[in-house]
């Protein structure tokens, strides 16, 4: 059997097995890869090819962030609200004025993600 099989035979396969799945028909994968001439262990390769097992949809690893979106978007009204003036303030009166309890370096990280240098 060929490792490397054209993609409407995969297409077919992937086909043939979400109609049986979606339908709730029972069956054998091995039947199902024997319908389409494809060996058990690529068979199989192809099924599993379209999942991702590392990444979920959301990341839940590491720690909350410090600095809200909510947080951040009061910061930059209070930037657009006082304009020119508002370069006066220090990253901390930033986070003051926007009653956030966060250092210096982590506004001013937090502020850079809006990447104003680039407009």
């Amino acid at each position: 059997m060929p490792a490397h099989y054209p993609t409407p035979v995969k297409a077919r396969l992937l086909g043939a097995h979400a109609y049986l799945e979606d339908h709730h028909l029972s069956y054998f994968k091995t039947d199902l890869f024997a319908q389409f001439r494809v060996c058990k262990n690529r068979g199989w390769a192809i099924l599993h090819a379209g999942e991702d097992r590392r990444h979920p949809a959301i990341e839940t690893r590491g720690r909350k962030p410090i600095i809200t979106p909510a947080d951040l978007q009061r910061m930059e009204e209070i930037l657009w609200k006082y304009g020119f003036s508002a370069r006066r303030l220090t990253w901390k009166g930033l986070a003051n004025e926007a009653n956030i309890q966060a250092s210096n370096q982590t506004v001013e990280r937090a502020i850079g993600t809006l990447q104003y240098r680039n407009m």
